[in-house]
């Protein structure tokens, strides 16, 4: 059988069957029934998809960046890993679910991995700021890096039993520290699994992790206080203050890496359309009559005239002739 070709990307070619195959999958996933007209925007969305990662893959091929057959089958590893699938049998039949074969699900893979080199040495590697940037965006979202007052807690969670019988048995701990017991002793006395097996610690939380009753009262207690019962849906809680952190904001050194990423992440998208225009620009790219409706190649533009520039002055002699 021969395959239709739709789109000639310099010596690589998109066919009649990937363009349905990527189309009939993205159908699939927007879950829904689709106008005449949606139907043909997915079909413009994807035959952009097919060019741009043609061209991709034909830098990665020029880079010698390509995907290798290892890496391949460890990311399918990894995902039957993520995925508890014990055998090749039950792969099988979850990728089906999905439109999809083993053999389909490694050519993706392939080809996934192989974009993401490219792009990550060509274009995401490449967005390299300078401190005195950084700096400036640190300045200015200063307070999303800063660390709120945290407090470190322990608990005894008691359930709520019936008829009151839990607040009754939280009331019977409270007396007993309240008379000298220790809180780490009656952890593993009155507390319940989840909180018992941790000896009851919560290390340190922030406002706005905890239940807003529980918060209320911790984030009043001093250091080495013990809240009265505190009930919730969970049951009662008696929690001791054991530390405090002050809100404090994180230096500039300590957040750089993170503040490069997001804006690696942040201008990414722009830069990757600029370097895949560039590619557009040096590629031969030639569209059938069947796929002009839902792809046009780019124009190319004229490089810009030459500068002018006046003779050089020919060499003076050492000496001019009398």
């Amino acid at each position: 059988m021969i395959d239709r070709i739709l789109v000639r990307v310099n010596s690589r070619v998109v066919t009649q069957t990937a363009f349905d195959e990527r189309v009939l999958q993205a159908v699939r996933e927007l879950g829904k029934p689709l106008s005449e007209e949606q139907t043909a925007e997915v079909k413009r969305t994807v035959m952009e998809e097919l060019v741009n990662q043609t061209l991709l893959e034909d830098r990665a091929r020029e880079l010698d960046l390509a995907a290798t057959d290892v890496e391949v089958e460890v990311h399918v590893r990894k995902l039957r890993e993520q995925n508890h699938v014990k055998t090749d049998e039950e792969f099988a039949l979850a990728l089906a679910g999905n439109g999809l074969t083993v053999d389909g699900l490694r050519e993706q893979l392939r080809h996934s991995l192989t974009i993401q080199r490219v792009v990550g040495r060509e274009v995401y590697s490449k967005i390299d700021l300078g401190d005195d940037v950084l700096r400036l965006v640190y300045e200015r979202e200063k307070e999303t890096w800063r660390v709120p007052e945290q407090v470190r807690i322990s608990e005894i969670l008691i359930p709520r039993g019936e008829g009151g019988a839990g607040e009754a048995r939280a009331r019977e701990v409270l007396q007993k520290l309240e008379v000298g017991a220790t809180f780490e002793e009656l952890v593993p006395l009155h507390s319940s699994d989840g909180t018992r097996d941790r000896a009851g610690a919560l290390g340190f939380v922030s406002k706005g992790e905890l239940n807003p009753g529980i918060e209320k009262v911790v984030f009043s207690l001093p250091v080495g206080a013990v809240s009265s019962p505190i009930g919730t849906s969970f049951g009662w809680h008696i929690v001791k203050v054991l530390d405090r952190r002050p809100a404090a904001d994180r230096s500039f050194p300590e957040v750089r890496a993170e503040i490069l990423r997001k804006e690696q992440d942040a201008r990414f998208p722009k830069r990757l359309g600029e370097y895949l225009g560039r590619l557009k620009q040096d590629a031969t790219i030639e569209v059938s009559a069947e796929a002009a409706a839902y792809y046009t190649a780019p124009e190319k533009t004229a490089p810009p005239p030459a500068e002018m520039k006046a003779p050089a002055p020919p060499d003076r002699p050492a000496a001019w002739p009398k």
